[in-house]
């Protein structure tokens, strides 16, 4: 027959028994953690003096993404006043600078905004290996920019959907 568990007569091999003063303290525990915020820095913060790094101003222009502009970049290019720029981490004045690619020059896109009523059965994203219908179609005529769906939307929701090629504005927006 099983003792009653409250038989304090009963020795213990837990360390802590005997100690009343130590206790569980829910800010102690090993499962909790510590995590600091630290500010995020602003685009403003980022940029010097006006200076954008020359593969995020491509981007911007619309040409394709910053990954892509890096490969243009050390392919040698992309001028920047008159000279090809093979160094990655060039920053450029957007306001001063004249930056050519193909004999073209850039300018920097306009911010765009289309919101949509987004069907059943369409996929949030810009591209499916999968060849399943994306957002991306319905919108394809809508504007010439790039523009980028903002949050999920699951495939069989419908709903509002903003899309965009302002990052500053998506990334300040909360995600639904």
């Amino acid at each position: 027959k099983r003792s009653d568990r409250n038989d304090s007569s009963r020795p213990s091999n837990r360390k802590f028994d005997g100690d009343k003063s130590r206790n569980f303290d829910d800010n102690k525990n090993f499962g909790d953690k510590q995590y600091i915020k630290r500010p995020k820095k602003k685009a403003e913060d980022a940029e010097d003096d006006g200076l954008v790094r020359l593969n995020r101003y491509i981007a911007n222009a619309g040409i394709c993404s910053r990954r892509k502009a890096d490969e243009l970049i050390t392919a040698g290019v992309i001028w920047v006043n008159g000279e090809p720029v093979t160094e990655l981490g060039t920053k450029v004045d957007p306001a001063t600078d004249e930056i050519r690619y193909n004999n073209e020059r850039l300018k920097r896109e306009k911010n765009v905004y289309v919101l949509l009523n987004k069907p059943k059965d369409y996929i949030t994203t810009t591209d499916d290996p999968q060849e399943r219908h994306t957002v991306m179609e319905l919108v394809s005529k809508a504007t010439k920019e790039r523009i980028y769906p903002v949050g999920p939307l699951d495939r069989n929701t419908t709903g509002l959907l903003l899309m965009t090629n302002d990052g500053s504005l998506a990334e300040k927006l909360p995600p639904p």
